[in-house]
């Protein structure tokens, strides 16, 4: 299997994983396109939604039609930013909510991830996977 293949492998499962749990606490309307935001909405607070676009891969107009599903449900909000023309998409209470039993799902998944593999492996695993991103980030910009 190629590392290509395995990243997406694990990354398809790892999200399904994720959404299985948000749906089990009650949160509805999503999919895997949606939860993939609320990690970049969380740590760029205020990101409009081009940039937002720009970071994930999606064009602008899938992007639009996602945020907007995202509003409807309540997970965020719109809010005039610096440039008048883009609206800063920010979390509402019931995305917090959603930010927080994912982290902590992740945080329960991370553990048992180094049960399996011991402490070190884990890190040492994240250190390569880090270093992969930059790398393929860097290779990107040429």
């Amino acid at each position: 299997m190629s590392i290509c293949f395995l990243s997406l492998e694990t990354s398809k499962i790892f999200n399904r994983l994720i959404l299985d749990e948000l749906t089990a606490q009650g949160f509805e309307g999503l999919s895997q396109a949606l939860i993939i935001l609320f990690p970049y909405i969380d740590e760029h607070k205020g990101i409009n939604p081009s940039t937002l676009a720009s970071k994930i891969g999606y064009t602008r107009q899938a992007m639009h039609k996602n945020l907007l599903k995202l509003e409807t449900l309540g997970y965020i909000l719109f809010e005039s930013g610096e440039n008048k023309k883009e609206k800063a998409v920010l979390l509402t209470s019931k995305g917090m909510e959603l930010m927080k039993i994912a982290t902590a799902f992740i945080e329960h998944t991370q553990q048992e991830l180094s049960e399996l593999l011991g402490e070190q492996g884990l890190n040492e695993y994240m250190e390569y996977q880090s270093r992969i991103v930059s790398h393929l980030h860097s290779k990107k910009q040429i």
